[in-house]
Formats: structure tokens, C-alpha cells, sequence
């Protein structure tokens, strides 16, 4: 019997789309939690508000074999690139193809010409396939997957568009004098104020935290502009969840001059996060332009270290790097015993011509 997909359109199929991973990771413990998509959810809505998405079932044999959401901005200047995302799928390379080939479709009928993927409808959510370090402990939220998932795309047709890289450093080892140095001198400057997020203002503090991604993005892979209700929204998601005390905002004369967004989990809420070492992730170091190459990305993550070591935390990971940021790689290198942990792939897929 063929694979059939449909494109989810009812609460009940939507269900059972949310609740497909229990049946790929029955038993898998090391599995951090998956998102869902809920319309219905007004913290999502905002940040969803200009994607156009559509879910799909794989269906054999009367039971749901696979999963894939295919989704692209609605603004014309970004319509060009699509995505695929929350693909998930039993061992079966026919379930993978039909679900690529509909979503291809799905995103081809609206213009789009390249599909880039996994990725969670824009690229602010959960991006990349895990394809290197698979063992040990994996922070929520961020690409789990059997290894057998890359066998998968691989026969579904699509190539290589970016590799994203995990690092790991133990805190317990000294940091570099060179950087501490840096650091100290840029914290000499008596107006540069480095302060922790205000959940209290998230209106003020998105608006913030989207000056500081536009201006300091723009040619990184990923790429895509966030408004000031979007930050806000994106900042909505972490209260309550994470410590805001290691989500720092540098100000230079009053204004936002760069963020190095840490995410710990507080224990109350970090669920499997307790199964494994006290660790952090930074997730955005990102600094305008006129205020590069002066200290300050040194000085945000020393200022980072020292509040983690006083919170107990022994691991740092910096995710996702893609392979192509020569900068943040490099300044990964320049924190010392820095040791690449995992690798997150992004396919593409050519779907019309130029």
C-alpha cells in the first residue's frame, strides 16, 4: 500500500501530528522535549504572524508513518526561500520522500524557489538534523534525531546548504590572560553599562533586542529581520523558563550597543535539563558594527562566565555556529579549550529557477 500525505486541517489531525515523536522516541530518554505547533497559543502568535505554514501526516497502512511542516514568510522581499520543519519519520525512506515531495509542492505553488530545512517555520526556531554527537546530554530545545534521519533526507534528493556547529567548554578551566585582558580594558569605558534583561519591559526590551539583531545579522546564514513585537515575543518565550540574569544586554551611552543571550534553565521548570551537568548555552553573541573589535564581545562573555560560575554551572555550549561564521568561530577559538560537540545540518532543495 502506498504512503499517502495529507495536509492536516482538523484539531484531530493536528492531535496526532503533535503526538507523532512518541512514536519514533518511545524509550529514548536521552530525547530532550518537541515544540508543537498550536495556533491557538497567543505567545506564538505574534512571531508566526507573517508565515504561512501547512502541516502534513504520511499515512500507511491506516496509521501515521511520518510528519513535515512546510511554511515561508509572507512578506514578497522573503518569499523566495522556503522551509521544511518538524519532520519526523519511522525508518522507511518511501515515508521521507513523500513527505519532501509535498512539501516541495505545497511550497512551489506559492513561488517559493529554494526549500531549505529542517527548520521549524522560520529560522528563530529549532534549526538544523543532528548529524554528529549523538551521545551524552542534549539541552531542550535544541535538533534531536535517530542517526538513521540523515539517510533519509539523503534519499529524499536534497543537498547540503550549511552545517551548524556545537562547541563545548568545561568552565573549570582558566580562560585565556588575552581575553580577560581585553575584557578589562573595554569595561574601563565609563560609558558601556552591561546589564541582564528586564522581563518586567518586554515592549521596551524587544524593540532592544531586534535594533540589536538587525543591525548586527544582517550576512550571517539565517538571516531574517525581527520586529519589535517579534522580539518581544521571541523574549516572551524565555520567561519563566530561563535565568535573566545571564541574558545581557551592553549599552554604550544609553544605547543598545550588543547581547550575549545565555540560556540556563531554571530548576523549577528544566525537566530532563536536571538529567544531565549544569550547563548553559550561549545562543547569540551579537554586537553592532561601530562597536566591534573594542573589547566588548570579551567583555560580555567574561561577564556571562563569571554569573554562570556563581550560579553553579560547570558546562558552556555555543550553538549553532554556522561553519561559515569565520568571526564567531574564530572568537570561539580565542576563548581556548573550546572542543566542537555536535554538528546540525541544513539541507536545500532547488524547487524553480531563477
Amino acid at each position: 500500500m502506498a504512503v499517502e500525505v495529507v495536509a492536516v486541517s482538523s484539531p484531530e489531525e493536528l492531535q496526532v501530528f503533535n503526538a507523532f515523536p512518541g512514536s519514533v522516541y518511545r524509550g529514548v530518554f536521552t530525547a530532550p522535549s518537541f515544540p508543537i505547533i498550536d495556533p491557538a497559543n497567543p505567545r506564538r502568535d505574534r512571531l508566526f504572524a507573517r508565515v504561512e505554514a501547512q502541516p502534513f501526516l504520511a499515512v500507511h497502512r491506516g496509521y501515521a508513518a511520518g510528519r513535515i511542516a512546510a511554511g515561508v514568510h509572507t512578506d514578497e522581499q522573503l518569499r523566495s526561500t522556503g522551509y521544511f520543519g518538524y519532520f519526523e519519520a519511522l525508518p522507511d525512506p518511501t515515508v521521507a520522500v513523500a513527505l519532501i515531495e509535498r512539501a516541495s509542492a505545497w511550497l512551489a505553488g506559492r513561488g517559493v524557489k529554494v526549500m531549505i530545512g529542517p527548520v521549524d517555520l522560520t529560522p528563530h526556531e529549532r534549526v538544523g538534523l543532528l548529524v554528529e554527537g549523538f551521545k551524552g546530554f542534549h539541552l531542550p530545545g535544541m535538533p534531536y534525531n535517530p542517526p538513521y534521519y540523515q539517510d533519509l533526507l539523503k534519499a529524499s534528493g536534497l543537498e547540503l546548504e550549511v552545517d551548524l556547529l556545537a562547541y563545548h567548554r568545561d568552565l573549570g578551566k582558566p580562560l585565556p590572560e588575552r581575553l580577560v585582558r581585553v575584557a578589562s580594558r573595554a569595561m574601563n569605558n565609563q560609558t558601556l553599562r552591561i546589564r541582564e534583561l528586564d522581563f518586567n519591559n518586554l515592549t521596551a526590551e524587544g524593540e532592544k533586542f531586534s535594533c540589536l539583531h538587525n543591525g548586527s545579522m544582517p550576512g550571517i546564514w539565517g538571516f531574517a529581520p525581527l520586529s519589535p513585537e517579534e522580539g518581544a515575543a521571541i523574549l516572551h518565550r524565555l520567561k519563566g523558563f530561563y535565568d535573566p540574569g545571564l541574558i545581557l544586554i551592553a549599552e554604550v551611552d544609553g544605547k543598545p550597543a550588543g547581547l550575549c543571550l545565555t540560556l540556563l534553565a531554571l530548576r523549577r521548570n528544566s525537566g530532563r535539563a536536571l538529567a544531565g551537568p549544569r550547563t548553559a548555552r550561549l545562543a547569540v553573541l551579537a554586537v553592532l558594527p561601530p562597536f566591534r573589535f573594542k573589547g566588548l564581545e570579551a567583555a560580555l562573555i567574561l561577564e556571562c562566565i563569571r554569573r554562570a560560575g556563581r550560579r553553579g554551572v560547570m558546562r558552556f555550549e555555543l550553538s549553532q555556529i554556522a561553519e561559515s561564521n569565520r568571526m564567531m568561530n574564530k572568537i570561539i577559538q580565542n576563548m581556548g579549550q573550546a572542543r566542537k560537540g555536535r554538528v546540525y545540518r541544513v539541507y536545500r532543495k532547488t524547487l524553480l529557477d531563477s
